[in-house]
């Protein structure tokens, strides 16, 4: 029977599950991130390798997300599923590193979409801003599309996980869509690939520390497929395919990094000698210039490939954009509903049944972040050491579960997940041997402070709880 709050539920076919964990996953970094850290850091064969061991590591991680989700199968979210195999605090602190992680990407996203558009601006109208936005360092036109992205993602998020799912789906299909074009499109119009493709690793830089310093960060560059564990609870088809669905698109996400390097690569202009060199070079570029992946789009597409490209990257920003409001919009509601968090951010549209008040706490949050660029050095740090505690988490509930369960086949992925993700918190907060995953000082002080945070939140809603 329809009711006014039911517009909101089973809204997510197996498509729009698929959509909603890609392309929360896959963002603006994939695009960028080859010229500025995978390649100069990992090089060719480091990055590779990081990028499947990691993609390995994820499908384990996926599973016990399909595990404890198949487990109890009206819990949705982390908080939920932690809270129900251990105890609130341990839900809390999950969600708490989780949130951190998910609200991250979002500035990130919207700075990264004004970007892009003052980029298309200057590439095909040859419009240039140089204007600034009060006493940030954020350009007017980059300033404005952020503000006008946020609060209009937010919008959408009240109306609810109809248009949430329509933009992730289109979007994840232009995204991956452009990907593979371009892909193929750089395979078969590359010139000589011995010289492109050729040293395996930046001059300097050994095996060892190539592939660890990348496959340490990519917690982060794998955050959001995880989204799709905090709406369960709005999908149209059996609990038992979401396994399925999230290790699909962790495959997805997995092509896409590693196809993103490849295709940099041989779009490499002939006038360089090797890709040490045109790294090199690509640091004092801008506009598409400093794009590899819209100049291979370019080199073997024309401008219809530059278009290609930007269809594609904007659709990563977008749906990510999308996809991390609709889960920590939910992820906060789920704390508020257990009063873990103030019970007002549990407040639901009465047509739409969305998370009205969650919503909009997540639109203040990430303006605040987006207008302090200075944070963008090293938000990417962030992220990754919390969406380790977030998964590490996770597995250790799959693990206890599977324990008391005697399934030896989720003891084993719970272990080796929880393993997994105390290695890469361990690497992120302390350097060893020479590698440079370890977060900076500024990174450690946000840590801090967000950890201060948690406590006093945590501690006083107890306290409001144990009153009542």
């Amino acid at each position: 029977m329809y009711t006014k709050g039911s517009i909101a539920r089973n809204k997510l076919s197996p498509l729009n599950a698929w959509a909603f964990s890609f392309a929360c996953m896959i963002g603006w970094a994939a695009f960028v991130m080859p010229a500025t850290t995978f390649l100069p850091v990992g090089g060719i064969l480091g990055s590779s390798l990081a990028f499947l061991v990691a993609g390995v590591a994820m499908v384990i991680i996926a599973l016990n997300y399909h595990y404890l989700s198949n487990l109890y199968p009206s819990m949705s979210g982390i908080y939920n599923l932690v809270k129900v195999s251990g105890n609130r605090r341990q839900a809390f602190t999950a969600s708490w590193a989780m949130g951190l992680a998910h609200l991250c990407c979002i500035p990130l996203n919207a700075r990264a979409l004004g970007m892009l558009l003052r980029t298309i601006l200057e590439e095909f109208l040859h419009i240039e801003f140089r204007a600034y936005f009060f006493q940030s360092n954020t350009l007017l036109v980059e300033a404005i599309v952020v503000v006008t992205a946020l609060v209009l993602f937010g919008f959408i998020n009240i109306r609810g996980m109809r248009q949430t799912a329509l933009v992730q789906t289109i979007g994840a299909i232009v995204l991956l869509g452009g990907i593979v074009i371009i892909l193929i499109a750089s395979v078969f119009t590359a010139g000589d690939t011995a010289r492109t493709l050729s040293p395996a690793y930046y001059p300097g830089t050994g095996p060892r520390h190539a592939f660890m310093t990348i496959f340490i960060m990519t917690p982060w560059a794998f955050v959001g497929f995880d989204s799709l564990s905090n709406a369960t609870t709005e999908l149209n088809f059996p609990l038992k395919k979401l396994g399925k669905i999230m290790i699909i698109s962790v495959l997805c996400g997995t092509f896409a990094y590693v196809a993103n390097i490849f295709s940099a690569l041989l779009g490499m202009p002939d006038s360089f000698s090797s890709w040490p060199e045109y790294v090199d070079r690509l640091r004092g570029m801008s506009g598409v210039a400093g794009y590899p992946v819209a100049m291979a789009a370019r080199k073997s597409m024309g401008k219809i490939g530059t278009v290609i490209f930007f269809a594609s990257c904007i659709s990563a920003t977008l749906t990510g954009l999308v996809g991390f409001f609709a889960s920590i919009s939910r992820l906060i509601s789920q704390m508020a509903n257990d009063g873990a968090l103030p019970t007002s951010l549990g407040k639901t549209h009465k047509l739409y049944g969305t998370p009205v008040n969650a919503v909009k706490l997540v639109v203040v949050m990430a303006l605040l972040l987006s207008l302090a660029r200075s944070a963008f050095d090293y938000i990417e740090e962030l992220a990754s050491v919390a969406t380790a505690v977030g998964f590490g988490y996770c597995s250790l509930a799959a693990l206890l579960n599977a324990v008391q369960n005697e399934d030896k086949r989720y003891v084993f992925t719970g272990a080796v997940g929880m393993l997994l993700c105390l290695g890469w918190i361990f690497f992120q907060l302390v350097p060893v041997g020479g590698l440079s995953s370890a977060i900076s000082e500024e990174a450690m002080i946000c840590v801090v402070a967000w950890v201060f945070i948690g406590i006093l939140l945590y501690v006083l809603n107890s306290k409001s709880m144990a009153a009542k």
